[in-house]
């Protein structure tokens, strides 16, 4: 809307429309806000979403349409979700480059039942300025606790050797250290470490399903970290995934955890293990 203060004061609206060559209904034009059922769509595609960022509008509109029974136009479902600013994640550049193993995946009858039974690792890119950065994360599978999170503009075995050193120096060794098939964990560097002490191998199939804990915590990650936040360099980045790598052990609760921290079950379970 026009400011009076701009503009000096024997100059009438009229006259000022007119030198900005624009109507005077723009200037008194206020926006409408969203109907009450499209807030009400808005937050069952909020809640769909959550459940699967990989979503798009075309199958967004029918999993509302199953929620809300009754039918929705997709160019409104597509509308409301760029509204939103949401979008169905397209496939990224390419982090892992399968390889051919021997090892199996150890997880598929095993009862994960205390900490540092299994920790869970896995590769993802980051956007940042100028191009991509890279994470190695690892989790334990118990807790939900990120025993490190590794940022780094290149994607080698060193990233994830790097993030494997700094959880074993700060946490002790698991039972159980589980990836996919990429060549970053298959590698003989990154499987000696752990054998070296007494770690058993595991590796499922590269996808979402067989990683499902460390996909959800990368999930969490970007959508709580990066994205709220415009493009960083690779130093910002490094800075608040640190910060929110705190906050995610030690203050942000889990409803699949009973509305604990991965703290306080990685530490409580932990302690009463040693008692």
């Amino acid at each position: 809307m026009l400011r009076k203060r701009q503009f000096p004061s024997n100059l009438s609206l009229k006259r000022v429309c007119e030198l900005l060559r624009i109507s005077r209904s723009t200037v008194y034009y206020k926006p409408k806000g969203e109907s009450s059922e499209n807030i009400m769509l808005m937050e069952y595609i909020e809640e769909i979403y959550n459940q699967d960022p990989t979503i798009g509008y075309r199958r967004m509109k029918i999993c509302l349409e199953r929620k809300i029974n009754f039918k929705v136009n997709k160019k409104r479902v597509r509308r409301l979700m760029r509204k939103m600013g949401l979008s169905g994640i397209v496939p990224s550049p390419k982090t892992t480059e399968t390889a051919k193993t021997d090892y199996k995946n150890l997880l598929k009858d095993l009862k994960v039942t205390c900490p540092n039974q299994v920790w869970c690792s896995d590769i993802s890119y980051i956007k940042v300025k100028g191009g991509f950065a890279y994470g190695a994360l690892i989790v334990d599978l118990y807790s939900r606790k990120i025993l490190s999170l590794e940022i780094s503009n290149t994607l080698d075995e060193q990233l994830c050797l790097e993030a494997a050193r700094k959880a074993i120096a700060k946490y002790g060794v698991p039972h159980v250290i589980h990836t996919d098939r990429g060549k970053q964990f298959v590698g003989r560097k990154f499987t000696g470490l752990f054998r070296s002490m007494g770690t058993r191998i595991s590796v499922g199939k590269r996808g979402f399903k067989d990683n499902l804990i460390v996909e959800r915590v990368w999930r969490s990650y970007k959508w709580e970290c990066v994205y709220l936040r415009d493009r960083m360099e690779l130093k910002e980045l490094k800075k608040v995934t640190e910060e929110w790598v705190t906050y995610y052990n030690e203050e942000r609760p889990h409803q699949s955890l009973g509305y604990r921290t991965p703290d306080e079950v990685y530490y409580g379970e932990r302690r009463v293990l040693a008692g």
